[in-house]
This record gives C-alpha cells, sequence and structure tokens, in this order.
C-alpha cells in the first residue's frame, strides 16, 4: 500500500469514490432529508474505500460546480444536467434539491401505469421501476403507498407496447397494418382465442385512443367503406403491410373525433335528439361529468330539491341503461318521444322476466 502511495497510484476502489458520493445524493436525499460527510464515509467505508472528510467534501464541491448554474461563472454557457445540490444547515448535510423531473410528475406518472388496463402486470412492475429510479429512497416509499386501486384489471396481453409502436410507424409511413384479432370464451374466461379462426384482419390506421384505461385504434374497413374501433389489448401479431397503402383518408378527414368518441364510447350510439332530464341536487357533479359545460349543455334549477339538463342525446338502450342506475332520483321531462321510449325500454325489460 505505501509503495503504491509512492508510485502515485491510488488505493484500490477510490476511482469509484465520486461516483458512490453522487449515487448516495440521489438516492438518499432530497428536499426533505440530507446525508451528512459522516453518513457519506460510512457509506464508502463498506465499500472498502478509506475517505477523508476533506477528500469527500472535495468531491461534493466539483458535483456542485458542474451542476448548480450560480456556481461557477466560467461555465455559465454549459448545458445543465437538470440537477442542483446544497448544503442544508438545519439538516446538517447536503442534498439533491433539483432533479430532471419534478416529484410530482413522476408521482403522477406511477399513477397512470397502475391505473392503465392495457399495460400488462410485467409491464407495470418494469415501468414502476424505472420511474422509481429517478426518485430518491424516501419518494419510493411515497409512490409504493400512494394509491390504492380497486377492482384493477390488467391485460394478459403483453405484446401491447410493441403494437402500439408498430400502429405509430405504420401512420407515419401511411400503410395498412394486418393483425389477428382476440376474444373471450365461456368455456375459458382468462385466455383469449382467435376470431375468424385466425383470419387477419387488414385496415389503414388512423388514431389511437385512450378510453376508461384502455387504448383503442381507430381504423378504416376498404371493405364496408366505414370507420371502426378495435381493442389494443385484444390485437395480437400487428404487422405493417409494405406496399398497401392506407386508405380512408377522405373520411377520416370529415370525422368529428369528440362526436364519435361519445358514439362508440358512451351512451351516445343512435340519432341524437334534444332532451330534458330533472335530477335530484345530490348529482350535480356526476351529472356535469358525464355532460360537460359546453355551450350545447344548458342547466337550470327546477326546485329546492332538483336541477334539470337540456342536451341533444341519442336516445339509445345504453342511455336508457345508464338512467336506470340512478333509480327515481333522475326523470326525463321532455320531449314525449323520449319519455315513450324509455317506458318502452323498461317495458321490454319486464316482459322478459314475465315470460322466462
Amino acid at each position: 500500500e505505501q509503495k503504491e502511495k509512492k508510485q502515485g497510484h491510488k488505493k484500490k476502489g477510490q476511482k469509484y469514490k465520486s461516483l458512490l458520493v453522487w449515487n448516495l445524493l440521489l438516492k438518499r436525499t432530497d428536499e426533505g432529508h440530507a446525508a451528512s460527510i459522516k453518513e457519506i464515509t460510512d457509506l464508502l467505508e463498506e465499500y472498502g474505500i478509506d475517505a477523508e472528510r476533506h477528500s469527500v467534501s472535495r468531491d461534493i464541491k466539483d458535483l456542485m460546480d458542474l451542476l448548480n448554474k450560480d456556481q461557477d461563472v466560467l461555465m455559465e454557457d454549459r448545458d445543465l444536467l437538470g440537477y442542483e445540490v446544497e448544503y442544508d444547515a438545519a439538516l446538517h448535510g447536503y442534498k439533491v434539491v433539483r432533479r430532471p423531473y419534478e416529484f410530482d410528475d413522476l408521482r403522477l406518472l406511477a399513477e397512470c401505469v397502475r391505473a392503465s388496463k392495457f399495460i400488462s402486470q410485467k409491464q407495470e412492475e418494469s415501468l414502476l421501476l424505472a420511474i422509481e429510479g429517478l426518485c430518491s429512497e424516501h419518494q419510493v416509499k411515497e409512490i409504493q403507498n400512494e394509491v390504492y386501486l380497486v377492482g384493477r384489471s390488467k391485460t394478459p396481453n403483453k405484446w401491447v407496447m410493441g403494437s402500439m409502436l408498430t400502429i405509430n410507424q405504420a401512420i407515419r409511413e401511411n400503410l395498412k397494418i394486418g393483425f389477428k384479432y382476440q376474444k373471450y370464451t365461456l368455456s375459458d374466461r382468462s385466455n383469449q382465442v382467435d376470431r375468424r379462426k385466425g383470419a387477419e384482419y387488414v385496415f389503414s390506421p388512423y388514431k389511437l385512443i385512450i378510453n376508461e384505461g384502455n387504448y383503442y385504434l381507430l381504423a378504416y374497413d376498404s371493405k364496408q367503406k366505414t370507420m371502426k374501433t378495435f381493442r389494443l389489448d385484444r390485437m395480437k401479431e400487428v404487422k405493417m403491410k409494405e406496399g398497401e397503402a392506407r386508405e380512408g383518408q377522405d373520411v377520416y378527414e370529415r370525422l368529428d373525433m369528440q362526436t364519435y368518441c361519445q358514439q362508440h364510447f358512451g351512451m351516445f350510439s343512435g340519432g341524437k335528439q334534444c332532451i330534458t332530464i330533472r335530477f335530484t341536487n345530490n348529482l350535480l357533479d356526476t351529472v356535469i361529468d358525464r355532460f360537460g359545460n359546453d355551450a350545447n349543455v344548458f342547466y337550470s334549477r327546477t326546485d329546492d330539491r332538483h336541477f334539470s339538463v337540456t342536451t341533444d342525446i341519442a336516445l339509445s338502450h345504453q342511455f336508457y341503461g345508464w338512467l336506470c342506475g340512478f333509480w327515481k332520483q333522475a326523470v326525463i321531462t321532455s320531449p314525449p318521444e323520449a319519455i315513450e321510449g324509455f317506458q318502452k325500454f323498461l317495458a321490454d325489460i319486464n316482459s322478459k322476466y314475465e315470460t322466462e
């Protein structure tokens, strides 16, 4: 060891010291947590590195010179790395006070990953590990304990991300795609089987849509001359059709996406009609969540216990079923044909139970 010193060589492990110091600051410190010089030297000892307090202080100063925008006027024009380190006198240590990503943003990303049905369990774990890698150990604990999701279901399709990349590439290159489409059966509800006995679906992709945690593909059907939607987690073996240009551009350009999504992902399928519904006051938030506050939606006070909403709605079984969920707290008041349609809907259900 003395011979190495005389020859100017570093002790074993010394060349990793600065990296270990930086890694400790990243993992163990944040706005509310700091690391003292002693904590840092104790950690280095675990790696077999005998570090003096002054050498560790020099390492941290070098980091601050590199990372902090106001630390060295000679380096003002350099590209900053998005981190900042400072000494906290109250906590008696150094801490990372700025990172490339805000913690609230990372927490939101983690919640989105957990809530996304189109992400498989394995993909969720991998993505959460990547997000947690950008946080301190204390922040990781917050993320892991942040949200409890009720009734969460994850897709068994592990190829969703790859399918998404292929679809986006096909859209950019103006090509059709081919894929197999799957479904569940009563005999095996844990695994999906191919529709049409595994026959290939060929469509022109135009848009990816997220609705209630699921990804959908909006694509043009050249045979039926119309747009159709497909659940991304039910698509497999997605591939671009080289040499087959997309069709249906004119149909897509005429499409109103908001109207289309309302018709295909909500209770709004069918021809629209202006109707008025009376609700009890406690349902105001729920009604606004469903109908929004657009200029074509009109709210009015009916009496001390009720309010009314008037808007264009497609009268469909989905809509009537949604209305049934409010029991006596929601009543269609006009027009007469909407009331008659709802009464027929209820009568048809009632007759089903009378005949079976």
